[in-house]
């Protein structure tokens, strides 16, 4: 990748979109390039490294495989997504593997690198301090949702979170390609059979439809409610 490709790749991740010129060619000579096949672990879980990664091109997914295989699915990371900045704060091993689910092009930096860049740009300590406090958000949403919801309201809960990730005109919003019955599951906790009846249901009451490899929620203010009168909101 040529260098103003790479200063193009770089400008397109939020968190550093407040850098200047001179400083964001600082991060990319400083960065360490590398490029991941569809399948590769780019980390694992409880690994020893502090490096912090930004994904600019590709797709990769956030995930803990307990002892029996069985994997917890936290989120899938597109471009301009920054990850393994928790073990850079804390020094501490890696709190989740991460996964290329398609070719994947990823800078990294050392955690020595990016703390000293927080300390030198002040714009960039605080849009990490934003999107920090946008994940302990999101994930005390879905703890909250794990202790309270039936599996029934939890998949109506993920099914509108993945409808926030798609650039869309409401009311109709399509999923393409939809997730797999199995990675819903694996998602909110549940099996694939319990997933399986209820997008069914959804379908046969006109809320989803299938369209080949799409998922297509016909009516999102519907969905919206079923889970706001679940959440009692």
């Amino acid at each position: 990748m040529l260098q103003h490709q790479r200063l193009s790749a770089l400008k397109a991740v939020p968190t550093l979109a407040a850098l200047s010129e001179g400083a964001l060619k600082v991060v990319a000579q400083r960065c360490a390039w590398r490029q991941y096949d569809a399948g590769a672990q780019i980390l694992a879980y409880q690994e020893e490294t502090t490096d912090v990664y930004f994904v600019l091109s590709g797709k990769a997914r956030v995930i803990i495989y307990s002892a029996d295989g069985k994997g917890v699915l936290f989120s899938d990371l597109k471009p301009g997504a920054i990850f393994g900045e928790i073990a850079a704060i804390d020094r501490k091993p890696r709190s989740a593997s991460i996964e290329a689910l398609e070719p994947c092009t990823i800078a990294s930096l050392s955690a020595n690198q990016f703390g000293d860049l927080l300390v030198r740009e002040p714009t960039l300590a605080a849009a990490m301090l934003r999107h920090v406090a946008a994940n302990v958000r999101r994930l005390s949403e879905r703890i909250f949702e794990f202790s309270t919801l039936a599996v029934q309201n939890r998949i109506h809960a993920e099914l509108l979170r993945l409808a926030g990730e798609v650039v869309q005109q409401h009311p109709t919003v399509i999923l393409s390609p939809a997730p797999s019955l199995s990675e819903i599951a694996d998602r909110i906790s549940t099996h694939r059979e319990a997933v399986s009846r209820e997008i069914s249901r959804l379908t046969a009451i006109g809320l989803l439809r299938r369209d080949g490899r799409s998922l297509i929620i016909t009516n999102l203010q519907k969905l919206a409610e079923l889970v706001h009168e679940a959440k009692g909101e």
